[in-house]
């Protein structure tokens, strides 16, 4: 049989570790003024980090770009030789150029070029203020920026369309960034496309070498077979064969034709240096700064200072709650938040709560 005392006892600790929502409430009126300075605490370093932060300038561009049907027919010729061609639109999709945007040789020539803020020509080393034991780590920093603070990009799934936002501390400069991306991704594409067309010149031309002399070698059979069958009109054989021979020769003469077309295709694209991007709009010198946000500040400040002023009442309360064990734990760190307390003046306001008799 249980023994009642003892059951009571324990009935009744449990019932003082619950917790009740009216004893919540009633700390955290108790302790309302630590809340309030907490909310108005973070709520001002909120609003201060968007002054001391200074202003930003943000520009925008956005481009589509352009594939290539001759290099993807000249892709379908070469397959029918068991030779893959990449095939541009693999390589020139919109996800392919917001990757690009951000990768280090778009961005290591945009950091290496000369930019004109306020009619003085310095570099992005000089404007950033970066220095470092080394050219390689002051480069290394300047990227750094330009991907992580300065550069945004996106893609639209729908248009296929690259949008681009740069922003800095002055509105010339993020113009001027946005123009160089422009700048370095017309430079890749047009390095990209001539060296393909130099490859793929290459090829066909090794082809057109091949099927001339196979043509040749046909052409020379039914030459042959001609001269030496002049009469074939009761053999129905030798016709068969000079057939066969014919429908060769006009079959190697078509294709000769196509590679000698795709040849003089792959020459031009190997010289060609006309832009293979739609710029649909160009960057532009912001006219004003940026919104400082001060409204969404206000906002985060007030909630996440509720949450820390709550969080603190709380502990407060708890820790200068009577009746603790000497040597527990919770009586180290109630002797720390005492010491704490003395430390600090906003603290030592809080009153301690009574202790509470529990009616047995």
């Amino acid at each position: 049989m249980t023994d009642l005392p003892a059951a009571s006892g324990r009935l009744g600790t449990a019932r003082d570790d619950e917790i009740s929502l009216w004893e919540v409430l009633a700390t955290l009126l108790r302790r309302r003024a630590l809340i309030v300075r907490s909310v108005l605490v973070v709520t001002a370093l909120a609003v201060l980090l968007a002054f001391v932060g200074g202003r930003s300038y943000t520009t925008s561009a956005s481009f589509r770009p352009q594939g290539s049907s001759g290099a993807s027919d000249l892709a379908a010729l070469a397959s029918q030789f068991g030779v893959r061609v990449p095939n541009p639109e693999e390589t020139e999709s919109p996800a392919f150029y917001a990757e690009l945007l951000t990768s280090r040789p778009i961005l290591a020539g945009v950091a290496a070029a000369a930019y004109r803020i306020d009619g003085v020509v310095t570099s992005l080393v000089d404007f950033l203020e970066i220095e470092e034991e080394s050219a390689a780590l002051e480069e290394r920093e300047v990227l750094a920026w330009l991907e992580d603070e300065a550069i945004i990009v996106g893609t639209g799934r729908e248009t296929g369309i690259v949008h681009l936002d740069v922003t800095t501390s002055a509105p010339e400069l993020s113009m001027q960034i946005a123009e160089q991306l422009l700048r370095q991704v017309e430079r890749f594409n047009l390095q990209t496309r001539q060296s393909r067309g130099a490859a793929e010149r290459a090829f066909i031309e090794e082809r057109v070498a091949a099927v001339q002399g196979e043509l040749a070698e046909v052409e020379a059979a039914l030459l042959a077979h001609i001269q030496s069958n002049r009469q074939i009109t009761n053999s129905p054989e030798l016709q068969f064969q000079r057939n066969q021979l014919q429908d060769e020769v006009a079959s190697r003469r078509q294709v000769y034709t196509s590679l000698v077309q795709a040849y003089e295709e792959a020459r031009i694209s190997e010289v060609r240096d006309t832009p293979v991007l739609t710029v649909l709009q160009t960057p532009f010198a912001p006219p004003a700064p940026d919104d400082r946000g001060l409204l969404i500040r206000l906002v985060l400040g007030v909630v996440l200072g509720s949450l820390i002023g709550v969080l603190l009442a709380l502990v407060a309360e708890a820790l200068e709650a009577p009746e603790v064990e000497p040597g527990s734990p919770r009586a180290e760190v109630r002797r720390s938040w005492n010491r704490l307390r003395s430390s600090v003046p906003s603290l030592r306001r809080g009153r301690p709560r009574p202790p509470t008799e529990v009616p047995r």
